[in-house]
């Protein structure tokens, strides 16, 4: 990015909910660590020096855990190419020390489960730490920071501390805010705005080792998000729509510094390769941010059988029968099932398509539990279905620390944020203005649907026309699908009302789960989430698919359900 063009500030998301944890068990056994180390591999001499001599800022949130001891390597580290940048890091956000005082009060709700609280914890915490905004990052820039090293602040809040900082916004420039909030976000995951994880791949040739998007923010808010000249990929209407839509909660997304409002977010195109973003509003924040909570449950593993061919519903039933036998004690599990991934191909011209996945998964308090397994399921390799074989590597049949994640609703001046640089310390105020957020609101589909208004149709797959982008938070899985012309947007909100997505989920559907929709019409998108149905998220999910990247191709490429679709609409995305 420094080499390839011109940019003032170069932003870094590092942090997801499951590396917390990773980064926790290992700064356990060695209290140095407890940050992301590529930060330090990507600033290699030749980069730090174009840094220092273009003069461009660096804000990340690699320092996970331990901004302090990342800050002090990266000093280290330019120190030994004699190269001087002012290097800050911004702390207050891990509260694990804290948190006795905090379940004492109880008033730290669950974000998402009524009637919980963070006093309800009783196992070995392992991280628990505060999303925080830009305060820090706008603070240690105002001071001279060259390099800004944050814990865990929200994805986009690099980028909004840098346009705050630059256009000189004040925390009450609510719709810039707002603005530069989006742009962090269409920019946070690289090249998933693109080219990377896109329904309309096919589109791109030579779609891999896509450059990064730039995000040029102005001083209303609005904003372009472009590609340097030479990058491979594509930024496009779609590709940045499918950024947008992924992983957000429905139609406010909440920061600690602003809530911004997508629902008439507009994305045209302006050149090649770039892409102009306007319509957001923006409004007071609450005065709650969202606390992670990662803590060890007990330990999980797993092995994968295979079946090759025919009579492969007897072939599973035989396998789960013969669990059911001969595992002892299976109410000490909190999960043991088997699944079954993929589905031989018919007439299939090799053994590798012809095969498919049982995936045997466990979870239990004890490990010694886990242990007995291993040993009632290694008798099977010469008792079992005809042609059962599995991966002869049984690492993942190990026993490992299950951790488990819950996020929950923290006042944001219970915090004692700090930027610091050098011998300079900053007390981050919270923010002033907030106002209680209410939840999500979601619409129903307004028109109903009538297939015959679009003339002649035929039935097919809801991908063969319709784009899709879906991920995680926690518990829960977003999808968004959109259509490319607008005179296509009248039949996708019509037909994909919630009782028609149930559909699309299939046998996936549960009641338990609570489904959110709403329209984005200027994106000509239609949006859900479904509450509940990664069980736990990616730290403890039995789901193969624990980040639900997937999941918004299954329900438009492969569910089961074929949708009645206009013959004259176009068929570019099959």
């Amino acid at each position: 990015m420094v080499r390839e063009g011109p940019v003032d500030v170069i932003t870094a998301d590092y942090l997801a909910e499951v590396n917390i944890a990773w980064l926790a068990l290992e700064q356990s056994k060695d209290p140095s660590k407890g940050y992301e180390p590529n930060f330090l591999r990507q600033l290699d001499k030749g980069t730090a020096q174009i840094i220092a001599e273009k003069k461009i800022k660096l804000i990340n949130n690699g320092g996970a855990l331990n901004p302090k001891g990342l800050a002090e390597a990266t000093e280290k580290l330019l120190e030994s190419y004699a190269i001087n940048l002012k290097v800050a890091y911004v702390e207050g956000d891990n509260v694990l020390e804290r948190l006795p005082e905090l379940q004492a009060q109880g008033k730290t709700p669950h974000l998402d489960i009524a009637g919980r609280d963070l006093s309800h914890l009783k196992d070995q915490i392992l991280s628990c730490n505060a999303y925080i905004g830009m305060g820090g990052i706008v603070a240690a820039l105002e001071a001279g920071a060259d390099i800004v090293i944050c814990g865990r602040c929200c994805d986009a809040s690099p980028v909004m501390g840098a346009a705050a900082w630059w256009h000189g916004w004040s925390e009450s420039s609510f719709d810039e805010l707002s603005g530069a909030l989006i742009a962090g976000h269409c920019i946070e995951c690289g090249c998933y705005a693109t080219g990377g994880n896109f329904s309309g791949h096919k589109s791109i040739p030579n779609n891999w080792n896509q450059g990064y998007p730039v995000a040029e923010i102005n001083d209303d808010g609005t904003f372009d998000i472009f590609l340097q000249d030479g990058a491979r990929g594509l930024v496009s209407r779609d590709t940045i729509t499918a950024q947008l839509v992924y992983e957000i909660q429905g139609p406010s997304y909440l920061n600690p510094d602003v809530v911004a409002d997508v629902t008439n977010v507009d994305i045209k195109p302006a050149g090649k390769n770039r892409v102009h973003v306007s319509g957001f509003t923006g409004i007071p924040p609450p005065p709650t941010t969202k606390l992670a909570v990662c803590y060890r449950t007990g330990f999980q593993c797993e092995l994968s059988f295979h079946a090759v061919g025919l009579d492969i519903a007897e072939k599973l039933a035989s396998l789960q029968k013969q669990i059911d036998e001969n595992v002892p004690n299976k109410s000490d599990y909190a999960v043991l099932r088997i699944d079954q991934y993929g589905v031989p191909q018919p007439d299939a011209p090799s053994q590798a398509l012809a095969t498919c996945q049982f995936r045997l998964f466990a979870q239990a308090e004890k490990m010694e539990t886990l242990s007995t397994l291993a040993r009632a399921v290694g008798g099977y390799g010469l008792g079992g279905f005809c042609g059962m074989h599995s991966n002869m590597d049984f690492r993942t049949f190990v026993p490992k620390p299950l951790i488990s994640y819950e996020p929950f609703k923290l006042q944001y001046n219970q915090l004692k944020i700090r930027s610091r640089l050098g011998d300079k310390i900053m007390d981050i105020a919270a923010p002033t203005k907030t106002a209680e957020f209410i939840g999500q609101k979601t619409l129903e589909a307004q028109i109903s649907y009538e297939a015959e208004k679009y003339g002649p149709t035929k039935r097919g797959p809801l991908g063969h026309i319709v784009h899709a982008r879906s991920g995680d938070k926690g518990s829960n899985a977003n999808v968004g699908f959109w259509v490319r012309h607008s005179d296509e947007y009248d039949w996708l909100r019509s037909l994909l009302s919630t009782s028609k997505f149930i559909e699309l989920l299939g046998t996936e559907y549960n009641t338990e789960y609570c489904i959110e929709r709403f329209e984005m019409p200027n994106l000509l998108a239609v949006h859900f989430v479904v509450k509940g149905i990664l069980e736990g998220g990616i730290s403890s999910t039995y789901r193969l698919d624990g980040l639900a990247k997937s999941f918004g191709e299954f329900l438009s490429k492969c569910s089961l359900l074929r949708i009645e679709q206009p013959e004259s609409l176009p068929n570019s995305l099959a």
